[in-house]
């Protein structure tokens, strides 16, 4: 039988060509996707500056609510920034939500509490707390580095 035999189906040749196209395909895609561990990466660093600030630098009067409305507007463009991209990886947004209520959660529950009552607004301790609580952001980064 010959590769371009009349039968019913698509040929052998037609077969390979589809197969070729697809791990092209494949590849571009994954090469398109891989700006998303250094997205994760800089909500990172800005989920520890948002605690620094807040927490040690600006502890209270309207300078903390400047440095929120700061974070919220940094937020705000690193998402705009990330929907601009053409591949998102699949299930992305909700491992950056279990990130995120893990960092935000810790705050509020656990490390925020403690830190507060222990060391009120000293720098190098919400400093160590905050990169402690950004933690989950750089481990997701690493994680959706080795699926890449």
């Amino acid at each position: 039988m010959s590769e371009h035999s009349s039968g019913p189906g698509p040929s052998p040749s037609d077969a390979r060509t589809a197969l070729t196209d697809a791990s092209r395909a494949s590849e571009r895609t994954r090469t398109a996707g891989r700006w998303w561990p250094q997205y994760l990466l800089l909500v990172g660093v800005l989920a520890f500056g948002l605690i620094v600030a807040i927490e040690a630098l600006f502890p209270d009067g309207f300078a903390r609510y400047v440095a929120s409305g700061a974070w919220a507007v940094a937020m705000g463009l690193l998402a705009w920034w990330a929907d601009s991209h053409d591949v998102q990886p699949h299930g992305a947004g909700r491992r950056l939500l279990v990130a995120t209520v893990i960092w935000f959660g810790g705050y509020l529950f656990v490390l925020g509490p403690i830190v507060r009552w222990r060391a009120d607004d000293s720098l190098g301790w919400w400093a160590l707390a905050a990169l402690v609580l950004a933690v989950p952001f750089p481990a997701l980064a690493a994680l959706e580095r080795r699926r890449a």
